[in-house]
């Protein structure tokens, strides 16, 4: 049941609307289906097809944006091998005593935390090399895209943000310098989208082949929602009747508030009050207990 439109028509949005769907990739520019629900003028941006000529025509921008890309696929490589014990002792360190005011089990909380802190340390200091020996905002191939994605941006009311894979979502915000463009705009956005709005996009999924996945930071977001970790589908992916599983990534993200969204969250800023279905939108809390968000008052500063 689409809800987007009464949503942007409650929120007063009358014009054009641009939309982000880089994280579909390939099946970008396949909107029919989100054209039809909303009946109205949808301009798609084509972040990733932008991305794919500037492959074709900006070759040697591409290839050191690359090698950054692969650096920081092996930082991350090292980072998962530094998180998995930082967790495994933590979660038995829980297990044994469950007492959230152990002062092992805070020192191993902020041992998880380090290890998150110094794996965007890294990836902080990777993205500003590159900015700085590339400079992409200055690459005429780059600025002919720059100028058309801000001249469509311009002629529109909102913008949408949908899901998909979130790691590409992000990167191509990233890279065409969306942090800024969206700063005093009408966002509307869900899924990977709305992750991808965050201080840091976490992947995560206690439901693998392989048992109970390690939930790791891919990456910081766009900063426009600070405070705030976003956590879509969260019944499918997370084990939320474990109380420890649900203590320790709340305790991890601290202070900022770790939110499950299921399909009837709507959420509306800058505070994020809940307006959607009851307990569609879920506050993980410390004590390992869920709350709805319309509980939780002031979750982003």
């Amino acid at each position: 049941m689409p809800a987007l439109p009464q949503v942007l028509a409650r929120a007063g949005v009358k014009g054009p609307v641009a939309l982000i769907s880089a994280g579909w990739r390939h099946d970008e520019p396949r909107d029919e289906p989100l054209r039809e629900a909303m009946g109205a003028t949808i301009h798609n941006l084509g972040l990733y097809a932008a991305f794919r000529v500037l492959e074709r025509e900006a070759s040697d921008l591409v290839s050191t944006y690359t090698l950054k890309q692969s650096a920081l696929r092996r930082v991350k490589e090292r980072y998962r091998m530094a998180i998995v014990p930082a967790l495994a002792g933590c979660r038995e360190l829980y297990a044994r005593r469950r007492d959230l005011d152990c002062p092992w089990f805070q020192q191993a909380v902020r041992n998880i935390q380090a290890v998150d802190a110094l794996f965007l340390a890294e990836s902080d200091r990777l993205h500003h090399e590159y900015d700085e020996q590339a400079r992409p905002f200055r690459h005429r191939r780059v600025r002919i895209e720059l100028d058309r994605l801000q001249a469509r941006l311009n002629a529109c009311d909102a913008v949408l943000i949908a899901g998909g894979h979130v790691g590409v979502l992000r990167n191509r915000l990233a890279f065409f310098g969306f942090d800024e463009w969206l700063r005093h705009r009408k966002v509307f956005a869900w899924s990977a989208g709305a992750m991808a709005l965050t201080d840091r996009v976490v992947l995560f999924h206690d439901h693998t082949a392989y048992g109970v996945g390690l939930a790791e930071i891919l990456d910081r977001g766009l900063g426009l929602l600070p405070g705030v970790v976003f956590l879509p589908h969260a019944r499918e992916r997370l084990d939320l009747a474990d109380n420890e599983n649900v203590a320790i990534l709340a305790h991890r993200f601290a202070p900022a508030k770790a939110i499950g969204l299921q399909n009837g969250a709507l959420l509306t800023g800058p505070q994020l009050t809940s307006e959607g279905t009851r307990d569609a939108a879920m506050h993980l809390g410390l004590d390992g207990t869920l709350m709805p968000v319309s509980e939780v008052h002031a979750l982003a500063p």
